[in-house]
């Protein structure tokens, strides 16, 4: 009798584990790609690096420091509305 009340509090205990593991998942900023004063291509860095064939890991550096690459092009951060 004992064992199947542990068995049902220990499925009990499993199910709500569960829902608390669950996390929501992040956003990815949107970045735009500046070059001669005016927008060439906008998203985040995953699209942008499928986009330009530049790793998103580069991409996000860039846009960190504010540098402009050997092409003219300026990685910024679009402003959220």
């Amino acid at each position: 009798n004992d064992e199947r009340v542990v068995a049902e509090v220990q499925k009990i205990a499993k199910l709500t584990e569960n829902k608390e593991k669950t996390r929501r998942k992040r956003v990815g900023r949107k970045i735009a790609i500046w070059q001669g004063g005016r927008i060439l291509v906008t998203g985040t860095a995953q699209e942008l690096s499928e986009v330009t064939s530049i790793d998103k890991k580069t991409i996000w550096s860039r846009v960190r420091r504010g540098n402009v690459d050997s092409k003219g092009r300026k990685f910024k951060y679009l402003e959220e509305k």
